[in-house]
Formats: structure tokens, sequence, C-alpha cells
């Protein structure tokens, strides 16, 4: 088996408000090839829903924005796929703030 045989896939979420420093820590121990996070459950849809009561722009896992600041320019760099759930109710609203952070960082 080569290595274009292989699909390396690293977990750094399995529920709202897991560990931070996991999506770090999978991109800098890598090789990976995709950093997938889980961010959904029934209780975090609640959460959720109650933010985007107060919020309309709220909505979407927001500790995956934290994760993300931290391995951003890695994943660009090393071509590292990120696929992720955290969207949420808002996946709109996640992805323009996907955008906003890129463009703080420089980071196309």
């Amino acid at each position: 088996m080569s290595d274009r045989d292989v699909l390396r896939i690293a977990n750094c979420s399995g529920f709202y408000g897991d560990r931070l420093s996991a999506a770090r820590e999978m991109v800098e121990d890598g090789p990976i090839d995709v950093l997938t996070g889980d961010y959904l459950a029934e209780l975090t849809l609640m959460i959720l829903y109650r933010d985007r009561l107060k919020d309309p722009a709220a909505g979407f896992a927001r500790t995956f924005l934290r994760q993300l600041e931290e391995v951003l320019a890695t994943c660009v760099a090393r071509g590292i796929k990120v696929v992720v759930n955290a969207g949420g109710l808002n996946p709109a609203g996640l992805a323009a703030r996907t955008e906003e952070l890129a463009g703080r960082l420089g980071v196309t």
C-alpha cells in the first residue's frame, strides 16, 4: 500500500466544549490529511438555539473558531482539509466568521 492509498484522518472534537488544544495537537503531531470535528448533539442544538434567540448571528460552535485560529495557517500550508459540523444552526454565519478569521490571519 502506498501513501497515495492512505487517507490520514484526525478528529479534534467529540462534542461542543471538547478540549480546545486537540486541533493543535492533531495538526502538530500529524502527519494528517484531514482534520475533523464533531460538535453537535441534541443538548448542543438546544444551546445553539438559545444562543441564536439572543443573537441571530450566533447558532454555531464558537469554540471551533478558537481552535481554527491556532491551526488554519498550518492546515493551508500543509494542504490539510478541515471538515466539521460546527455550523450548527447557522452554517452561513460560521462560514462568514471563518472567512473573517482567514483574512485577519492573512491566510487564503
